[in-house]
């Protein structure tokens, strides 16, 4: 079991200090609590406006950010990974805020788990002591010390025993303790047995319109040996696309093209089922769309695996409703190799996408870029890579007053790679790390303009216009 001792603090100063979560027994995902706020000097507040509220530090306190409330055991059935349960990842936050946003550290803190549930069931097989965990008999104390910001471990692993009896096991209480903040209390239930969530995978789609319409039915099922009691959450994420907010049991991240949605189905989720969406969550292309995909995901809606996890950002309750009717369900065959389960947490969750390729994915599309410096200076100049551009040189036209010098690559790391002074402008290759234009600015010329070029076949590619963008000249003194 991978670990390490626990004390997370702030780095200081710096406003946009990083959540440092460490020690995650394999490394199952890069966690943290949401970003601190600036820890820079507060803007002044006039004496007589400053509420009571904003000069008084806020008290210590802790939140737990991801704990499973229902922690399912697969029994052994001899296939590998199948017979493991996720691990059971404990998540705590700091609450406590000075008027600055600095956190208020969490003193001596403890977490204390009763295993009672375990027995007769599942063996422990190992215990964290990288974050202080001991055992005695069937409670596990973590002796995790001070907190500032964050903490996240895996506490034991289990091994289920053959002849565990499949049902609910009982509750594992959770009691989180410190010297200055108050006692938070958490239960998991234990069930011997588990679902197995699946996701239909779709095949991908060809030759879109930008600006069409992008239609998603998700699909997911139960392929294990136990029903899922909680209801069902289908979030979805928009790639190069936006999503209509259609339906009342959905939240999106925004009234008007949204790119994320949450919808929510009421469970069971029973073994052995599977269903469909009953209306399709659509998506539409955006106008610059290439490469674009609806992923999907699918949760116990209680228990997402992602919660309290720094890059989810779960939709708030508050989020945005679509106005039309319900979206529901409708009974599929699950069964196929259509539907995937994920590749660790087979019982919290599962994915599919539906990706797509826009029509114009053959249409080399230049990027325009500015030279910025002053008169004399010799610039370097990232050029960006036109967009569906495969082999050749870009050509560069350089504005009036403005020169290419040519570069003696030894002189620089071998992996730059760098444009070469060409008629009166520049040919630049692909580079694996990008590709450098380095000019000198002789004179000011206001108002004047080059072109970047990438050539493409015309019979592929009809439409020319936009092959070539301006470079335009910024100058700083």
């Amino acid at each position: 079991m991978k670990s390490s001792r626990v004390s997370v603090r702030r780095p200081r100063p710096g406003p946009k200090a990083a959540v440092l979560l460490a020690g995650l027994a394999l490394g199952a995902a890069a966690c943290g609590a949401p970003p601190a706020a600036d820890a820079g000097k507060p803007a002044p507040v006039p004496v007589r406006q400053a509420s009571e509220t904003t000069q008084r530090t806020s008290e210590p306190g802790l939140a737990i950010t991801r704990a499973m409330r229902t922690y399912y055991l697969p029994r052994p059935t001899g296939t590998g990974q199948e017979d493991s349960p996720t691990e059971y990842q404990f998540f705590l936050q700091a609450t406590g805020k000075t008027p600055g946003g600095d956190p208020v550290a969490v003193r001596g803190v403890k977490v204390a788990f009763d295993l009672s549930a375990f027995n007769g069931r599942a063996k422990v097989g190992g215990v964290n002591k990288g974050y202080g965990c001991v055992r005695s008999g069937d409670q596990l104390t973590c002796s995790i010390g001070d907190v500032e910001l964050g903490a996240g471990f895996t506490p034991f692993t289990l091994d289920v025993l053959p002849d565990a009896p499949k049902g609910p096991a009982g509750p594992m209480a959770i009691t989180v303790s410190s010297a200055n903040a108050p006692t938070v209390r958490r239960t998991a239930q234990i069930v011997v047995g588990a679902p197995v969530l699946t996701a239909r995978q779709n095949k991908p789609l060809t030759d879109v319109k930008p600006g069409s319409e992008v239609p998603l039915t998700p699909a997911f099922g139960n392929r294990g040996d136990t029903d899922v009691a909680d209801d069902v959450l289908v979030k979805v994420v928009a790639t190069e696309a936006t999503l209509r907010p259609q339906y009342r049991n959905c939240r999106y991240d925004k009234a008007v093209a949204p790119t994320r949605a949450e919808c929510t189905f009421p469970g069971p989720l029973k073994a052995g089922t599977a269903y469909e969406t009953a209306g399709q969550l659509t998506g539409v292309a955006d106008a610059t769309a290439m490469h674009g995909k609806l992923g999907y995901s699918v949760y116990r809606a209680h228990d997402r695996y992602d919660e309290g996890f720094a890059d989810a950002h779960p939709l708030p309750p508050s989020a945005v409703r679509g106005t039309g009717a319900p979206l529901g369900l409708k009974p599929v065959d699950g069964s196929g190799d259509g539907f995937a389960t994920s590749a660790h947490w087979k019982a919290e969750m599962a994915g599919g996408e539906l990706a797509f390729d826009t029509d114009q994915i053959h249409d080399v599309q230049a990027v325009g870029f500015a030279i910025k410096g002053r008169v004399g200076e010799v610039v370097e100049v990232g050029v960006p890579w036109p967009r569906n551009f495969g082999d050749g040189d870009v050509r560069v036209t350089l504005p009036e007053g403005v020169s290419a010098v040519r570069v003696n690559p030894e002189d620089h790391p071998s992996e730059m790679t760098f444009c070469r002074p060409a008629d009166g402008g520049a040919s630049c290759p692909w580079g694996a790390y990008g590709t450098t234009l380095v000019v000198r600015i002789d004179k000011r010329v206001d108002g004047a303009r080059g072109t970047v070029s990438a050539p493409s076949d015309p019979v592929v590619d009809p439409n020319q216009e936009n092959n070539s963008a301006p470079v335009t000249v910024e100058y700083t003194d």
